[in-house]
């Protein structure tokens, strides 16, 4: 007799086993081979250069289909949470009036409003708040994107890498989001049932950013070095309490006053002496700390001497030099883990390729084939048969029409270009032959090649410049402009409009267009034409219009700053603010994704109890300085509370006027929090990390950056058909050299794999 537990094995056993047909009998019996193949190798490609690690994929397309949606699904994903970042800045706080006006537009005045303050006192953001219930319903289709994106995913893991025990996506991040999200719609329906004036929906959408890629990443990195954190932050907190000790038992008993203040404020206690000890500590505020008891006993500077070196020029110091020193080690153990999977990846894809075709080389067919399957992705950039065909003449090293194994690595660092071909010359050339080889417009042509007709509007532009200060000196002062004044704007206008245009009588507007810098000079320039005639014909209900499109005008001054790129020093500062830049981004949106957890948050909590007129806040600090502006009452309000927070470390006066003013017991300690998992971590590794890249770059200062030989072939080629070849570097190029750097360190290593591959065949 069979149980009933071996029934269930058998049906489990059967299910396994038609989930195998699906992947391995349909693929083989009803599927092109050769491109399947090269699907797969496209896949592999793709997931390498982003960072996603993964040494085996499926053989059924239908897997690849369904990676195309979950991947189509994370782009909806993405522009899903800028929708939640929106509506979160522009949705009415909950402290305020939610339950009339449900669907109608109505003024955050009116909305919030707290009985018998003046509503004066109540500062809001002044920005225009969404209606209740237009909120819920975005955030519902927020949450269905959300959800569709979870469950794509989902599906693509356990139908078709489960079964081969591989981890494309993580199924407890997928747990953890649909849990989020039911917590979310929960959050949602007791809104509407109840209309509380405190909602959950911050932790949901903490949870939702924490999910991103970049902000799961550097998770580990905070892990990791948070063991090293902890080992200075316990010496400094026993540092405080050391010296908190001391100063109490000095100063308790002691009597006497200082301007009104008594001698030993905060030093009487010894929570008051803990507090003053950490504020001294971890603010530049310790000036106030200790003046009335150094003014009173001059002798106690020694021992607030001591303090402030201990903590100050060493704890303080050394917790930046840990983390600095923990980040380095871990970025560059990962950095080297990761581009050695990233050579073997890019060998993957092309052992791929090369079993698919049967050959061990990728002929120029297989490689457009490539980039055809390649950009359908909706993860990476598309590349053009154009492009896919300049990527495959700057690849083909030896021009053998054929690329080995060693050229098809350079394909991490051409795929980081974007290349175009456009006709070079204008229309005039063939519209009007006779003028264009008039010998004053030859002269013309030989001045805008040459770069002199460019100089001379940089001159022009100098002119405008000092019109432009002399315009600002005369409003500042009251002064009437001269008469001569009063239209020179529409006469520069007018000189910028001409020398677009003739700008466009030698080159054709794609070339034109080509150009960045031609791009902001075309805009600007009609921008200021359409300021300069607004002003001179239009009503502009007294708002003088000039006055802010000189901005502009200043901006396009930046041109003549372009003559600077010349100077090798400042060559680098650009080459290094760009690359620093484009470098940092993930550690900004981890500091992003903390800002916006405790801006919401404190929205929640605080919202509407920090007025110039609340009683609980007398002789209190907060009201002291006059900080009502930094308040809790939006969330835009509490962002830049928390920025303030941020920069100036921790912000006594906050933590003490929430202490009195709240209701919720302890709920000042989310500061004490802030200051140590916002600032004393994430910030300080914002700072290890800016380090650690600039002093990268500073080493590689004096090496010349080196362009593929074949990119000069072609830009020669092209330019014989009268066509102008353009190339942008559009993503990460250190990329290609550090695949380079090893794949040249691991020949050896991949070498002997080869043999071993060769002789499983044999």
């Amino acid at each position: 007799p069979i149980s009933q537990a071996e029934v269930w094995g058998w049906g489990a056993a059967r299910r396994a086993l038609f989930r195998c047909k699906d992947m391995i009998d349909v693929s083989l019996l009803k599927s092109d081979p050769r491109r399947e193949g090269i699907g797969k190798a496209a896949w592999q490609l793709e997931d390498t250069l982003r960072d996603r690690l993964v040494k085996y994929y499926p053989s059924n397309y239908k897997a690849r289909e369904l990676h195309f949606q979950a991947a189509q699904a994370d782009l909806e994903y993405n522009r899903a949470l800028i929708l939640m970042l929106i509506i979160t800045a522009f949705e009415t706080p909950h402290w305020c009036d939610t339950s009339n006006n449900f669907f109608t537009w109505v003024s955050s005045e009116e909305r919030c409003r707290i009985d018998g303050v003046p509503q004066a006192e109540i500062l809001l953001s002044n920005v225009p708040y969404l209606p209740p219930g237009w909120t819920l319903i975005i955030e519902c289709v927020i949450l269905f994107i959300i959800g569709r994106k979870l469950l794509l995913e989902r599906m693509l893991q356990v139908r078709y890498f489960k079964p081969m025990g591989v981890e494309y996506h993580n199924l407890k991040v997928i747990r953890f989001g649909l849990a989020i999200l039911a917590f979310n719609a929960i959050d949602i329906i007791v809104f509407l049932m109840f209309r509380p004036p405190f909602r959950f929906a911050f932790v949901a959408r903490t949870g939702f950013l924490a999910m991103l890629p970049p902000v799961r990443r550097l998770g580990h990195c905070v892990i990791s070095v948070t063991s090293e954190f902890v080992s200075i932050a316990v010496f400094y907190v026993g540092t405080v309490v050391f010296f908190a000790w001391i100063f109490v038992t000095i100063f308790d008993d002691i009597e006497g006053s200082y301007y009104g203040d008594s001698v030993n404020k905060g030093l009487d206690t010894f929570s008051n002496s803990l507090n003053t000890m950490f504020i001294a500590g971890s603010t530049d505020d310790f000036v106030g700390c200790l003046l009335p008891s150094y003014t009173t006993y001059r002798q106690s500077g020694l021992l607030w001497l001591l303090f402030l070196v201990i903590v100050h020029v060493l704890l303080l110091n050394l917790v930046l030099d840990t983390l600095v020193a923990a980040y380095t080690k871990y970025s560059e153990e990962a950095e080297e883990e990761i581009t050695e999977e990233k050579v073997y990846g890019i060998l993957r894809a092309f052992k791929t390729v090369s079993r698919a075709t049967g050959q061990k080389i990728v002929t120029k067919a297989t490689f457009m084939d490539f980039c055809k399957e390649y950009s359908k992705s909706p993860m990476v950039r598309p590349v053009s048969e154009e492009t896919a065909e300049i990527m495959f003449n700057s690849m083909d090293v030896d021009n053998s029409e054929e690329l080995e194994k060693d050229e098809f690595f350079s394909i991490c660092g051409v795929i980081q270009y974007d290349f175009w071909t456009v006709k070079r010359n204008s229309p005039v050339e063939t519209a009007f032959p006779a003028l264009w080889n008039n010998e004053v417009f030859c002269r013309f042509r030989n001045a805008v090649h040459s770069g002199d007709f460019d100089n001379f509007m940089n001159y022009v532009l100098l002119v405008n410049l000092l019109l432009v200060v002399s315009e600002t000196v005369y409003d500042l002062n009251g002064w009437k402009e001269a008469v001569f004044m009063e239209n020179l704007e529409l006469v520069f206008s007018f000189v910028y409009v001409t020398e677009v245009g003739l700008t466009l009588c030698i080159y054709s507007w794609a070339e034109y267009w080509s150009s960045r810098s031609n791009q902001f000079d075309f805009m600007t320039t009609w921008c200021l034409l359409a300021s300069s005639i607004m002003d001179e014909l239009a009503d502009t209900g007294g708002m003088d219009v000039k006055r802010y499109m000189n901005i502009l005008r200043l901006l396009r001054l930046l041109r003549v700053l372009k003559q600077l790129k010349r100077l090798e020093a400042v060559q680098f500062m650009m080459q290094t603010v760009t690359k620093l830049l484009m470098a940092s981004q993930d550690i900004l949106i981890l500091l992003g994704v903390v800002v916006f957890f405790f801006a919401t948050m404190s929205t929640q909590l605080w919202g509407g109890i920090l007025y110039e007129s609340n009683p609980d806040l007398q002789e209190s600090e907060y009201k002291e300085k006059d900080f009502f502006v930094l308040n809790f009452n939006d969330v835009l309000m509490s962002f830049a509370v928390w920025v303030v927070s941020l920069l100036c470390e921790y912000m006594a006066p906050f933590a003490e006027a929430v202490q009195k003013s709240s209701k919720i017991p302890g709920s000042w300690l989310v500061f004490l929090l802030f200051y140590i998992v916002g600032v004393s971590i994430i910030f300080e590794l914002v700072k290890a990390f800016t380090i650690e890249v600039f002093v990268e770059l500073h080493k590689q200062r004096n090496v010349k950056e080196e362009e593929f030989k074949a990119l000069t072939e072609i830009e020669e080629s092209v330019s014989k058909k009268g066509e102008s070849f353009h190339y942008r570097v559009v993503g990460d190029m250190s990329l290609h050299e550090k695949v380079v750097a090893a794949l040249n360190e691991m020949q050896h290593e991949l070498e002997e794999d080869e043999d071993e591959e060769e002789e499983k065949e044999a």
